[in-house]
């Protein structure tokens, strides 16, 4: 029989999580949390990955539960070990990932007493959790143990809204092991049933009375999972009933009749022309929106009607006006309205198409023209990035680059868009690639690099990943934002101009790396880098001050197309 922690709730945590079917650990070291490690590694139907920084394995494990669309648990010892797991926990609760935090505890007799590594541990991610759960320290009765099960049946039940926190104190002994006795030692499981959400056929006629008088609607799709079904659904409704389609390329949206270059669109319109778009009725789907302008556009210009699709029911009224919140699967709304909107014909959507049309043609001139830059190199690499793969985008200049490119039918989105962050972006990623055999390619910039330079410190590293690095000597997005130009304060305080590269941080690692100059040089150098079948490191050099400039110019160009 194999040996695991001689503490029952050590054992009580690992059962549990299996037979919830969480079966991936990332786990951070420490003494502590001994106990934990000792029933996880014991117990071989669990993949356990080793990560020493505890804000990254955080990380690390968010991008997994991307990749699985399962739960994925961290471990951690106590004291800072846990304040690091902070970041992670609000991306992943802005983003409502299954990240299941378990942080082990002193006993509660030592807290404020002098003992190390010893803080306020209890709901300490209280304002961004889904749920927290506080176990007893030795249950010793049938009533205490019954508790703690329940409390941990209780957690893995409220994952499917977020993250979860399970706080486990140990006292020491930490390391003693037992025979595993299952038979001895059943655990009590209890499930929560999803149940399958319909709106009531009154609502229904009275929404699709709404739309059917709406003579401009837009459906604006921000961050989500790619849905098969809901992108058939929408394009049937839409040939019924037309519409506009605005989707973020984090929406993993795949329409034909979509725009998915909305700040091509609207920074290059004019103020008469931005009155023809706004829409009578809005719909939202998804999650985060990256695009400032579409939120200014929609404040500027306040739909008649704002309706939000959202399976938890969460008031999002990002615009100030929203009206309607619509509690179920966008897959199945958009399936139930179909049958309450009349056919009929619109010129909105076409026209609006139309134009973007316009738009590609001068953005393909502008871009292969132009003088090497952020927005060029952008364009070589998503140009040769393999459609099917996966692309990650750190913040915060590189997800904005990347919204003004259309992306190939099949190739998937993701960026760290709940709190928007450049922390973790990397380690997100690595954790993402952990999970898949399709390549992955994160483009970050050098600051969002250099911060999460740690998330290659890890047992698993995998091959399939490609990191992109667009060097352009500091946090370039502060000469793109209106603000900070200008002020005294900008290249030290904000900017952070530097000299550094990643070539360290590669070759500590053990990483290929490569780097690149300019256009001709990136040029030969993506094919062969793409090829690789082994992990590598891209590093562009970008200029600086011209970058920002070109860009502005990109913008010129488009609203005089």
């Amino acid at each position: 029989m194999p040996e695991t922690s001689a503490l029952l709730n050590a054992r009580y945590v690992a059962k549990i999580l299996k037979a919830h079917h969480c079966r991936h650990v990332v786990i951070a070291p420490g003494s502590r949390n001994a106990p934990l490690i000792l029933a996880f590694t014991a117990d071989a139907d669990y993949e356990c990955i080793s990560v020493p920084d505890e804000r990254v394995a955080a990380f690390t494990a968010m991008g997994m539960t991307i990749g699985l669309k399962a739960p994925v648990a961290v471990i951690c010892s106590s004291g800072s070990a846990a304040v690091n797991f902070y970041p992670a926990v609000t991306e992943a609760f802005y983003q409502r990932l299954p990240l299941l935090l378990i942080t082990a505890d002193r006993p509660k007799e030592f807290i404020d007493q002098g003992m190390g590594q010893t803080i306020r541990q209890e709901n300490i991610f209280e304002q961004h959790i889904c749920f927290s759960a506080n176990l007893l320290r030795d249950p010793a009765d049938e009533l205490s143990r019954h508790y703690n099960q329940r409390l941990l049946n209780q957690a893995m039940m409220e994952l499917h809204q977020g993250p979860v926190h399970v706080n486990v104190p140990f006292n020491e002994p930490l390391y003693e092991t037992v025979a595993d006795m299952p038979e001895q030692e059943e655990v009590h499981l209890i499930q929560k049933l999803k149940p399958e959400l319909l709106l009531d056929e009154d609502y229904l006629t009275g929404l699709g009375e709404l739309w059917n008088n709406a003579p401009k609607i837009m459906i604006l799709a921000g961050q989500m999972d790619s849905n098969p079904w809901l992108e058939e659904a929408i394009q049937e409704l839409n040939e019924r009933s037309p519409f506009l389609v605005l989707s973020e390329t984090v929406s993993n949206l795949s329409l034909p009749n979509a725009i998915s270059t909305i700040d091509r669109l609207i920074n290059t319109i004019s103020e008469e022309e931005k009155a023809g778009l706004a829409p009578d009725l809005l719909i939202t789907i998804g999650g985060e929106i990256v695009s400032k302008m579409v939120k200014k556009f929609l404040k500027d210009h306040v739909p008649k009607h704002h309706w939000h699709v959202d399976e938890a029911g969460e008031l999002r009224d990002s615009f100030q006006c929203l009206q309607t919140v619509i509690p179920v699967q966008a897959d199945n709304f958009f399936e139930q309205l179909f049958e309450f909107t009349d056919k009929r014909e619109s010129s909105y959507s076409d026209h609006w198409l139309g134009i973007n049309r316009e738009k590609q043609n001068t953005h393909t001139a502008f871009i292969e023209s132009a003088v090497f830059s952020d927005l060029t190199a952008f364009g070589q690499i998503l140009e040769q990035m393999p459609e099917d793969g996966i692309l990650h985008c750190a913040n915060s200049a590189a997800i904005r680059y990347a919204q003004l490119f259309d992306h190939p039918t099949g190739r998937e989105h993701y960026a760290n868009r709940g709190t928007s962050g450049i922390d973790g972006c990397t380690a997100t990623a690595i954790g993402h690639a952990l999970t898949t055999n399709k390549q992955l390619t994160l483009i970050t910039g050098d600051v969002a690099f250099l911060y999460d330079s740690n998330a290659f410190w890890n047992n698993r590293l995998p091959d399939n990943i490609k990191i992109i690095i667009l060097n352009n000597q500091g946090g370039n997005i502060f000469r793109i934002i209106p603000g900070p130009e200008g002020q005294k304060s900008l290249e030290t305080y904000q900017e952070t101009v530097h000299n550094l590269n990643a070539r360290g941080v590669a070759d500590t690692f053990k990483i290929e790396y490569q780097s690149a100059h300019g256009k001709e040089e990136l040029r030969k150098i993506l094919p062969g880098f793409f090829n690789k079948r082994e992990r590598a490191i891209l590093e562009i050099f970008t200029p600086r001050l011209e970058s920002p400039e070109v860009l502005k110019d990109y913008f010129k160009a488009i609203k005089g197309a």
